[in-house]
């Protein structure tokens, strides 16, 4: 007999190394998962270093039957959502387990147990410490190897945590466009976009530049406040603080093309901006989980060659809608990732909690190619 489920908390760096290698276990023979960078991973939970700890209180434990790892789950408090949202509720992420409903239940307890020690009244997730990070379960697609930041889990954890008793708290949807439908005939709507776009390109307030990599560390905080500004609307949205945000920005930095990155200004002010990047997972998927130094030369090789651009981050500040800036930069920047030859663009992640997006993607042409759910339930 293999024995009972016993649950360890992660305390050590042989530990920490095991929980973060034990993925390869679940994802044997998956041609679509794509293995993370376990030197990032070693940084971003290591409370030393990674950048969530300073406002966040973090715990992960590993199940084992007969001394085997079966399964790994992370338990946080962010102390600035919590603070912003007045809501006291827990997250769970790196949810990772073999098709043992009995080590599933077991993490998800101890979870549960740890969230409810520290006062919280439910749990949300999966997400990797933040809505940002590869967020839910995988619910349909699998055409298609996921694009960066989006998750790729077995169909087993949605019957899993709905064993378990979670309910559903709200979907996200990734978005397919090949590049032969842009053009003067963009996602089959020229008459709307075009011609709101070519209003705001006659507006002679307005100007768009491109990207300033030489000047990392102002662009940065330009379309960290954009990114907080134009998302405070939405519904749980909780603002990104500078050195989680900075920290995501050093990690794509290698990937990033100026020209596919558009900032609006009026009068030299930046009221909005645009940012596709080249999808990361195409060379992470080739790397399992190493980069050696020798990589490096093998990297630039394989970001050549990257036929997917990732649509991630697009905003105008509330002020300024309303003029076609939105319509520009989104033209603007698909029109120049045609140019640079990319085959098709990923979309995502929207929510259902925003359906005005979703209907405008669907309007456009865009195919919805991956569908994933958050769950929440009472600890």
């Amino acid at each position: 007999m293999i024995g009972a489920v016993e649950i360890h908390p992660v305390t050590t760096r042989r530990d920490l190394k095991a929980f973060i290698r034990f993925p390869w276990q679940v994802y044997k023979g998956d041609h679509l998962w794509v293995p993370p960078l376990i030197s990032d991973r070693l940084e971003y939970l290591d409370p030393a270093r990674g950048t969530f700890f300073r406002h966040a209180d973090v715990a992960l434990f590993m199940a084992r039957k007969g001394g085997r790892p079966r399964g790994t789950i992370a338990a946080f408090v962010d102390r600035a959502r919590v603070a912003h949202g007045g809501q006291a509720e827990g997250g769970f992420g790196f949810f990772e387990v073999l098709e043992d409903y009995e080590a599933a239940s077991a993490l998800l307890n101890a979870c549960r147990g740890w969230l409810r020690q520290r006062g919280m009244v439910s749990v949300r997730g999966p997400t990797n410490f933040g809505d940002n990070d590869t967020p839910g379960v995988l619910i349909a697609g699998t055409d298609f190897p996921p694009a960066m930041l989006e998750a790729h889990t077995p169909p087993y954890y949605k019957d899993f945590l709905e064993r378990y008793g979670m309910q559903k708290d709200h979907d996200l949807y990734a978005w397919r466009v090949t590049f032969d439908r842009v053009g003067t005939e963009l996602f089959g709507a020229p008459s709307d976009i075009a011609r709101v776009a070519e209003a705001a390109r006659k507006d002679s307030a307005l100007s768009l530049r491109h990207l300033r990599l030489e000047d990392w560390d102002r662009e940065v905080s330009i379309i960290r406040g954009l990114f907080n500004a134009t998302l405070s609307h939405l519904p749980g949205a909780v603002p990104v603080g500078e050195e989680d945000f900075g920290r995501s920005a050093r990690q794509l930095r290698p990937f990033l093309d100026a020209e596919l990155g558009l900032i609006a200004e009026i009068g030299g002010t930046p009221v909005g901006y645009c940012l596709l990047i080249p999808d990361t997972n195409r060379v992470l998927a080739r790397l399992n989980g190493r980069l050696f130094p020798f990589h490096w030369m093998m990297m630039r090789r394989y970001i050549r060659g990257i036929d997917v651009v990732s649509f991630k981050m697009m905003g105008v500040l509330k002020e300024y809608r309303r003029r076609g800036i939105d319509a520009l930069l989104y033209m603007e920047t698909l029109a120049k990732a045609k140019e640079r030859g990319y085959a098709w663009l990923d979309g995502s992640l929207t929510s259902e909690l925003n359906p005005a997006i979703n209907l405008i993607a669907r309007g456009r042409g865009a195919e919805m190619y991956k569908h994933y759910r958050l769950y929440r339930m009472p600890v």
